[in-house]
Order: C-alpha cells, then structure tokens, then sequence
C-alpha cells in the first residue's frame, strides 16, 4: 500500500526537505507541496491525500486551523504535525493526530510514522542505555521505560542542574539562589532540603544506580559517567577523531540533535549550554564528514550533509512555492 501526502510548511528550505526525505520511502507518494496553507486547502479536494504533513506554526492559518479544515472535506486524513517545540504537542492531539515530528525530521521519525500508519508492528520500547536525554526534550527513564514524573517542576529543574553538573561540589546557598533568588535565607534552605528529598525519590526509579551526596553546605550528585546524551556528546566530540566502534553513536547522536536543551523549559543557567552543545555538534558532523570522506562512503557523507541541512536556518520569505 502506497500512502498519497500533502506537505505544508512555510519555511521553503524545509519544504524541498521534507519533499526529499519521504521522497526516500517508497511508502509515500508525495502529491504536493504548499508553503501557504491557503493553496494546500484549495488543492486538497482534487489531490485527494490519505496523510497531511503540516507545520504548527504558519502565518495567517496554523497548521491546526488548516487541520480541522481538511478533516470537514476529508475525515479520515491522518494528520501529521512538524513543529520545533515540544509543547505543542498536546494540542496537535487535540485534533487527532497520529504524531507530530520535532524539525530537524529524520529518518527515523517517519519510520515511526509508518509504523503508526500501520504499516509495520511497532516493537516494544526498551529501555535505553541513555537514559537521560536533554537535547531538544528533557526526558528521564525509569526501569520499565517509560519517562520519570517530577513531583514538582523545581526538583525537576534541581536534578537537571545537578546532573549536568555530575561529580561536582556545588554550595547550598548557591543552588537557593539559582532556584529560589526571592525567598529569605530560612525558606530557602528548606525548600532546598524538601526539593532534595524529592528528587532523591525519583532517583529510586532510575535504572541506574545514582545518588545526591550531601557534604558541609554543599550537594554533589553521583552516578556512572555516560549515561546522557550530553555526556556522550562531550565524550565523542573530545576524541582526536572517530573510530569504526564509535561511529554509530556519533551518527545517531547527530542526526537526531535538536535545540534547545532540556525541551524549551526555560533554564536561564541553561542557555550558555546550547551554545556550547551547538559548537561541539558542529565539531561532531566535521569528524563524522571526514570518517566517511575516508572510507569513500558518499552514502554516509549525503546522509550527514542532509542533516546539516536540516539545521541551518531556512528561506527568507518570498513567492510562492509548490512542489505539486
């Protein structure tokens, strides 16, 4: 079964992307192309799609207004949504959408949208040897698999300051400011105390061993090295260049990548971060483009360069664009 798909996003480099991409399956007959969702809607009748990919945030109609729109002509349309921000995905469902997809789009997500397409069985989610992941969402695994719940969104941002920060001695009084600069020094140090207990009991839950070690004025987390996609980052973009054993790690860690750390949650001590996990990316995709420039691997150098692509800042607005 072939699946006939409409794509609308007003960013015109992501569009030629997108179009490229499904391209790649032969799952997919892409039927057209729109940067402007007024077009798409008046093509739809006649092009007839079984799939809409469309892009949240578009002006003058949103992917969700042009959503309810082509489910009145159309009803049984799956629904695809791409956005950069995580956050809009429960109001993506809120139309019943079989997934949305953060930019850059990889490969790997439009397998799993073939997979919820029913295409093909969708296996059981193991847990991974990642279980912390920071790049682009902020998501904590738990023994099962499934994603950790915070008690609370300060010791959830208590543990991601103390894991990015893994090893080190860092001062109560500095954390009180860091966390709770308006409160006096008595509440504060409760809160702290509280917040920690907290975050301890969500450490129980981790499938690996960690621990929050208290010393004099001070908190210090401890748990094995390389167990987040940031500490990978750092690891492999450290080495002199990559090795056949590394390469697989250092391509699904940079295909992958997306901004900004820890889902878009608002960390003010967390923005000189993104800067520094961009230059150490960029230092990543340099490595993996010689590795394969090497090996004379022009599949492993297109598959690189298509994710640069995917990260560097789209069209400037202009005419309109079609790829019907």
């Amino acid at each position: 079964m072939r699946y006939g798909v409409i794509v609308v996003e007003d960013e015109k480099k992501i569009l030629a992307y997108m179009k490229r991409k499904l391209g790649e399956f032969p799952e997919f007959e892409v039927r057209g192309c729109f940067d402007k969702p007024e077009d798409a809607l008046e093509a739809f009748v006649r092009l007839q799609p079984d799939v809409a990919f469309l892009d949240v945030e578009m002006p003058r109609m949103t992917g969700l207004q042009l959503a309810e729109k082509l489910l009145r002509l159309k009803p049984d349309t799956r629904l695809v949504f791409l956005t950069a921000y995580e956050q809009y995905a429960l109001e993506a469902f809120r139309v019943e959408a079989i997934d949305y997809l953060l930019k850059p789009v990889m490969s790997a997500d439009i397998e799993r949208v073939l997979h919820r397409l029913g295409k093909f069985p969708i296996p059981p989610k193991p847990v991974s040897r990642i279980p912390v992941r920071v790049f682009g969402t902020f998501e904590v695994e738990d023994r099962q698999g499934g994603v950790v719940k915070w008690p609370t969104k300060k010791a959830e941002e208590l543990f991601a300051y103390l894991w990015v920060n893994k090893g080190r001695q860092l001062g109560k009084w500095s954390l009180i400011e860091l966390l709770w600069p308006d409160l006096s020094e008595d509440r504060g140090a409760h809160t702290l105390h509280t917040t920690v207990y907290r975050v301890k009991q969500v450490l129980q839950q981790l499938p690996i061993p960690a621990a929050i070690e208290r010393g004099n004025a001070t908190y210090r987390l401890v748990a094995p090295a390389g167990t987040s996609d940031w500490e990978e980052l750092q690891g492999l973009a450290g080495e002199p260049r990559l090795d056949d054993p590394s390469v697989e790690r250092a391509v699904r860690l940079y295909t992958n990548y997306r901004q900004p750390l820890f889902g878009g949650r608002g960390y003010e001590w967390s923005v000189a971060l993104d800067a520094v996990s961009d230059r150490l990316m960029e230092k990543l995709g340099g490595m993996l483009l010689d590795y394969y420039r090497m090996k004379a691997d022009e599949a492993g150098i297109r598959r690189i360069l298509d994710a640069r692509e995917a990260r560097v800042p789209a069209y400037a607005e202009g005419t309109s664009f079609s790829c019907e």
